[in-house]
């Protein structure tokens, strides 16, 4: 039975009809530019072919009735009373249905089910996916026929005012725009974006799981952001035009070095150097420049790690461990960080023993179970009709 069918199947046995539309959303991944989205940098993400699903039928009363088919859970949600809630996936869906109402859009009561092949706490945005698969069903259920870029800032102003994750729009613009092998080159100081075909053969994109979750609630994450913020503010002091970290160059950073601790210059630094390996990455993409790709990929990683402090010593080693495998030509922690996936570039003979004996490998260090995700690059969310 395909997650489409179990959905349908779901949604009648929970509230006894069929649902009147369904919303597929993907989860993403970024094959470089990480913590530049929120610094106004470039990032180069892809929607990918693990989705969320959700069900929804209007039910013509004053309540919003959300059920987390995966955790067994579920919430409501009372369009008069507003009501919150302590569970944190109900609190993104609520972030979501408050801002509509902030846009003044009325909502009518529903029913909603979903279910999800995106991995939890893997860095893959699974939170974006449920922002902008939930956001969708309710423009459509509202009748609003909002724009895709709309939908895209509903998620992140969720995120940023109800939960209090002071993140870019890099997870739900990926979610949202996604198209079937292209990924996405966008400056997000201007929102604008280009597709890029993505023809890695004969390697491929494959996701190991470190099975260590660190919620961006609990986590360093927002110390980031609070970061450069800081570091902007301290540099504008010597170079008032410059409004976003990503504006920064080396040269003016080199010349106000003095003025920033070491922790400043490394998060600056980082910055800079990630938005060019963006553009070094764009190149070797167009050229098949494998070599290149995989240099940019560990070059990245060791700046996540020893520059802007957001892997773990988990990524660490499977970053470490690929780099024993000659089929490798590069991997590195992709997300927010803290946990979650590496990203590698392996090629595809014999992938599977070689990834075998990373994960091997990783188990008898850590004792955690690492786990690989074969994923292709897809479409972003859209509207499945029953």
């Amino acid at each position: 039975m395909s997650i489409i069918d179990k959905v349908k199947q779901q949604f009648e046995l929970t509230f006894g009809v069929q649902p009147e539309f369904l919303v597929r959303a993907p989860g993403r991944i970024n094959l470089i530019g990480e913590h530049t989205d929120y610094n106004k940098g470039c990032v180069f993400p892809a929607a990918i072919d693990k989705c969320m699903y959700f069900g929804f039928k209007p039910n013509g009363s004053n309540t919003c009735n959300i059920v987390a088919h995966d955790m067994a859970a579920s919430e409501n949600y009372n369009l008069t009373s507003k009501n919150d809630s302590e569970k944190l996936w109900a609190r993104y869906c609520f972030g979501v249905l408050r801002e509509f109402e902030n846009l003044d859009i009325k909502i009518m009561g529903f029913d909603c089910l979903f279910m999800s092949e995106i991995p939890i706490g893997a860095g893959v945005s699974s939170s974006a996916a449920l922002e902008c698969g939930f956001a969708r069903g309710i423009d459509k259920i509202t009748s609003t026929d909002l724009d895709k870029w709309e939908l895209v800032r509903i998620g992140n102003r969720a995120e940023n005012n109800h939960l209090n994750i002071q993140s870019g729009i890099l997870d739900q613009f990926s979610s949202m725009f996604g198209q079937e092998g292209k990924a996405m080159l966008m400056d997000c100081a201007t929102q604008t974006f280009e597709y890029h075909n993505v023809d890695l053969d004969p390697y491929e994109l494959v996701l190991i799981n470190t099975n260590v979750k660190h919620s961006h609630l609990s986590s360093g994450y927002n110390d980031r952001p609070s970061e450069c913020k800081e570091i902007v503010r301290i540099t504008q002091t010597k170079f008032p035009e410059v409004e976003h970290l990503s504006t920064l160059s080396h040269d003016q950073l080199e010349l106000i070095k003095d003025t920033f601790s070491d922790t400043y210059y490394d998060r600056a630094s980082f910055i800079i150097e990630e938005n060019k390996r963006v553009d070094d990455f764009r190149l070797a993409l167009a050229s098949r420049d494998f070599n290149t790709l995989g240099k940019l990929l560990y070059a990245s990683h060791n700046g996540l790690k020893n520059k802007y402090e957001v892997s773990c010593d988990e990524l660490d080693l499977l970053v470490n461990l690929s780099m024993d495998q000659p089929s490798i030509k590069g991997a590195r922690m992709m997300g927010g960080g803290f946990g979650g996936c590496t990203l590698n570039l392996i090629h595809k003979e014999g992938k599977v023993d070689v990834i075998r004996k990373m994960m091997y490998d990783y188990y008898k260090t850590t004792n955690i179970k690492a786990e690989a995700y074969y994923v292709k690059i897809g479409n972003g969310v859209e509207v499945i009709t029953t």
